[in-house]
């Protein structure tokens, strides 16, 4: 793209290097754990409970629109898109870019940056047409120049050279800031040690399944037995006991073999199966998913209203309102920030019955909050004549004439 061509040209700022932090990206491979298991982002994923756990909450964030609202003094509207301008609302609700990206998911991609990498950058290019891009979270850094203003070094892949982006121009949101408060740490930074855990419960799953759940043993042959002979022994054993397809069958032995010892492992006595659970448990709270999301627990709720409150407060509500906040900075400028702001409509996640979607809608409209056609738009059906209207319930009375005396 010729947006991208142009900017491999652009001058690196005078940096000083000892009030820039030091950034240390996620290498690609992982590190290695206690448990002997290398953990990277990409293998953290290949656990279910994480690889659930992760899309709940960016398909979550993804699925919400993302809107600008502007407000005139006892007013609040909706601001539309503009395919010619391609103004905010335009980007996020229609598409961000030329590449045809969808806006679930740039905030999809984004999302998924910021949880395991502890940053999340979007950068808004100065030049038209109007776009938004992800950046690759690891190929940035931020950096400060002699005078203070904050710049973030990035690596695109198509270019030789590192591209240096004014801050005016990125979104960055991040979690669990470092001692500099200008980088975050992800998911992956704290929670390696019990993604190591849950990684080698795997292995030792699959290392049972291959031996058909054969045991350890210790075989004695007669007499003196050379490396060779001792080889093929075990490889005999081994390929008529191991695998699924050789499970439970019996083994028959020469009278070469003179001892063999199983060597056991009960799994309920180890609480082997226990432990499994509890890393799961583990690795739910490091990404703010409840147990019942995941399809484990007990827990009891009166409506999914209930789910959806604590699932917003608890998980979303920490990471859309920062994003609303840095959206209001970065995307308008200071004479539009007083009047204009950016919202995420939560209650597009809020999936209801039937009869408590009726329910909330009946209150709502008796209580002047919403005109009739105003719910009928919500379930894409045609207006009606004098569905504009609001009504207010005749036993509700204005506190000025409530508190009037008689004869007054």
């Amino acid at each position: 793209m010729a947006l991208l061509k142009n900017l491999m040209n652009s001058t690196k700022p005078a940096v000083d290097t000892n009030a820039s932090p030091r950034v240390s990206w996620e290498p690609s491979y992982g590190r290695k754990t206690q448990s002997g298991n290398t953990v990277s982002v990409y293998s953290s994923q290949s656990i279910a409970t994480a690889y659930r756990a992760k899309n709940i909450v960016s398909d979550s964030i993804a699925s919400m629109p993302f809107k600008q609202y502007q407000r005139a003094e006892r007013s609040t509207r909706q601001v539309d898109e503009n395919p010619i301008t391609r103004n905010m609302p335009y980007l996020l609700q229609i598409s961000p870019n030329l590449w045809g990206w969808t806006p679930f998911q740039l905030k999809k991609s984004f999302t998924e940056w910021l949880l395991f990498y502890g940053n999340g950058l979007i950068w808004k290019p100065p030049a038209a047409p109007s776009q938004l891009f992800v950046l690759a979270t690891n190929k940035t850094a931020p950096l400060l120049d002699m005078d203070g203003n904050l710049w973030y070094e990035h690596k695109f892949a198509s270019s030789p050279k590192p591209v240096y982006l004014p801050s005016v121009e990125v979104l960055h949101l991040m979690i669990n800031p470092d001692e500099t408060g200008m980088w975050g740490r992800g998911v992956i930074e704290f929670a390696r040690e019990t993604f190591g855990r849950r990684l080698a419960a795997n292995k030792t799953q699959s290392m049972l399944h291959a031996q058909g759940f054969m045991p350890a043993g210790i075989m004695r042959l007669k007499g003196e037995a050379s490396k060779e002979v001792r080889e093929k022994v075990r490889e005999a054993y081994e390929d008529a006991m191991s695998g699924t397809d050789n499970a439970y069958r019996l083994a028959i032995i020469d009278n070469k073999v003179e001892d063999y010892k199983p060597v056991e492992m009960q799994l309920k006595d180890s609480n082997w199966l226990e432990s499994i659970n509890a890393t799961d448990d583990d690795i739910a709270l490091f990404f703010g998913i409840a147990g019942h999301m995941l399809n484990r627990g007990k827990e009891a709720y009166n409506s999914n209203a209930e789910k959806f409150e604590e699932f917003k407060a608890m998980t979303l509500d920490p990471l859309l309102i920062p994003w609303e906040e840095a959206a209001r900075i970065r995307w308008l400028s200071e004479a539009d920030q007083a009047t204009n702001y950016f919202k995420f409509k939560r209650e597009a996640l809020l999936r209801m019955s039937p009869k408590e979607r009726a329910d909330m809608n009946s209150t709502k409209i008796q209580s002047g909050q919403i005109s009739p056609n105003e719910v009928r738009a919500q379930d894409e059906l045609d207006p009606y004549e004098l569905g504009d209207q609001f009504f207010m319930n005749s036993g509700v009375q204005a506190i000025t004439k409530i508190n009037k005396e008689p004869g007054q």
